[in-house]
């Protein structure tokens, strides 16, 4: 019988959340995000077989139609669900569409952004998302009345935010800035934290118009 290297049995003890987050500073599946419309309705496809490794294709062979456009509200729901904290709760959001191509790495990114929010917060204050769209882009906020941040944590934080910071170099417990600056970074995001009066921060996040739907397109 084999006996597993050191190396071996360290990574099989390693958290299955850890390594997904790690997986996103590399890539994020391209089928995840072609089926995040889908999965926000409740209509997730079989991605376990030999099927999900290719788009699939009508029988005219025509391309598949791009992904339906998604409410900005149903994305921060999902993201809410996914955080799993009933003090996480969603607050005013205009009625923004956002690309069905961007919903999955949108929601993840704004996951990642009220899982830090939750950690640094009283378990007994709340967490809010609100959302509103001005000079065409859609601007959220994730809200927390936690301790708060000095002004030099908070610009080494928008630093990582930024991607400008590797990852290595700071403690595992920023990983989600890195995961969340990776994310912004393919997508054409910015975000970066302000303070939050009376104390605590607000994580913003600018949506550029290129990632929206006017909503004049689907005739609502």
């Amino acid at each position: 019988m084999t006996v597993p290297s050191r190396n071996t049995r360290r990574a099989r003890r390693w958290p299955c959340a850890l390594k997904t987050r790690l997986t996103v500073l590399l890539t994020v599946p391209a089928r995840i995000a072609r089926a995040a419309p889908r999965r926000l309705a409740g209509k997730a496809p079989d991605t376990t077989g030999p099927a999900a490794e290719e788009p699939h294709r009508p029988a005219t062979g025509r391309p598949r139609r791009p992904p339906d456009p998604v409410a900005v509200r149903d994305v921060l729901r999902s993201a809410l669900s996914a955080a799993g904290s009933g003090r996480a709760v969603l607050g005013e959001v205009d009625d923004a569409l956002l690309r069905g191509t961007a919903v999955a790495e949108i929601a993840h990114l704004v996951t990642e952004l009220v899982d830090n929010a939750l950690t640094c917060s009283a378990p007994d204050t709340e967490v809010e998302i609100r959302a509103s769209t001005r000079e065409g882009e859609c601007h959220i906020a994730i809200v927390d009345q936690g301790v708060g941040m000095t002004e030099g944590e908070r610009a080494a934080a928008n630093a990582r935010l930024r991607g400008e910071r590797r990852f290595f170099a700071a403690p595992t417990r920023y990983l989600g800035h890195y995961v969340v600056g990776r994310l912004a970074e393919r997508l054409g995001v910015r975000v970066w934290l302000d303070e939050s009066p009376p104390h605590g921060i607000t994580a913003r996040v600018a949506l550029p118009g290129e990632l929206l739907v006017p909503l004049r397109v689907t005739g609502r």
